[in-house]
């Protein structure tokens, strides 16, 4: 009898201590959006999926981030549910560990869907104009009653990862530390050169560099003033002027600079690249032409336009689901 009272005393020891199994909670996703700016400073933003597969409630996570200093702030966490957050930091070899503590639990059976951001200093390397940087790609720890556990991973996990470099900067060496190397895509989006990983796995590191090129400022530079030129040709077009000319001329432009003079920059052959933006460039001073031949109005106002995209995984749009289901979600809890 005192043998299973003892038996019992010790289960209930390890429950305390080992609350959760590494099968109790699930990361079904983890994808990293990281963008290095001209000084060398890192931003990153994390998308997350959780799921409570357990008996005990999820009260966080903690991931590492191989960075001298992180500023993240708690107010820029969205997520479903809301939990509420609190956010600590702890230097560690290597880095910094970043733990987010829910005030409010994620009970079991139930998801945490969520989007965070931060910035990091001395992650990648800056010299001259040559930049580098080295992601590890390593699940967070889930927290529960207190301790920290690995979480499980389901059969096709979403983990993935883009990464941006500054304007006219052309990634040069790319490679992945796996044992099945996945592919990636390397393009050009909002004049930015990204890198793209669509199934990665955890335990991978990626090494991205890169270094300034006169030649792809030059096609970014034109592909800014062709964009300045279209918001105009609307403009005019709204007003009910006659932009057919300065439309062809565009289109033109277009079909120079953002396929002809990319596409040969891809294969290296910038003889062509400054041939093709160079008639880019003809094209746009024709259409500028015709739109002051066809009485273009001026506006005082700022017209957005698609330069000011910003990088990611749609970006802004996720934003802007998230914080609208968020909001929905506030007012059927506040509802009695």
């Amino acid at each position: 009898m005192a043998m299973k009272r003892i038996l019992a005393y010790l289960f209930i020891i390890m429950l305390t201590v080992f609350p959760a199994s590494a099968g109790s909670v699930s990361l079904n996703k983890w994808v990293l959006n990281v963008t290095v700016n001209d000084d060398g400073l890192v931003e990153e933003i994390i998308q997350t999926e959780f799921e409570n597969t357990g008996t005990s409630s999820l009260d966080g996570f903690s991931f590492v981030v191989p960075a001298s200093r992180v500023v993240i702030n708690p107010d820029n966490i969205l997520s479903i549910p809301s939990t509420d957050n609190k956010v600590q930091q702890q230097d560690i070899p290597g880095g910094i560990k970043i733990s987010i503590k829910f005030l409010t639990p994620v009970e079991a059976g139930k998801k945490w869907n969520g989007r965070f951001s931060f910035t990091a200093e001395k992650w990648a390397v800056k010299e001259g104009m040559d930049y580098s940087i080295k992601i590890p790609i390593n699940a967070p720890k889930a927290i529960v009653g207190g301790n920290e556990v690995d979480f499980s991973l389901p059969a096709d996990p979403e983990i993935r990862s883009q990464v941006f470099f500054p304007k006219a900067v052309n990634i040069t060496s790319v490679e992945v530390k796996s044992k099945d190397i996945k592919p990636y895509k390397k393009l050009m989006q909002f004049d930015y050169m990204v890198i793209t990983w669509f199934q990665l796995n955890i335990g991978d590191e990626i090494t991205v560099k890169g270094s300034f090129s006169d030649i792809l400022k030059q096609i970014i530079k034109t592909d800014e003033r062709s964009r300045e030129l279209r918001t105009r040709v609307k403009n005019a077009k709204d007003a009910g002027r006659d932009v057919s000319e300065a439309e062809a001329h565009l289109k033109n432009a277009d079909e120079y600079n953002n396929n002809q003079a990319l596409q040969s920059f891809w294969v290296n052959n910038f003889n062509v690249v400054q041939e093709y933006v160079g008639y880019a460039n003809e094209e746009l001073s024709l259409a500028e032409k015709s739109l002051s031949a066809a009485g273009e109005i001026k506006t005082t106002s700022d017209e957005s336009d698609d330069s000011k995209e910003t990088p990611g995984f749609g970006g802004a749009i996720l934003i802007l689901i998230i914080m609208s289901s968020y909001k929905v979600f506030r007012k059927k809890r506040a509802k009695p």
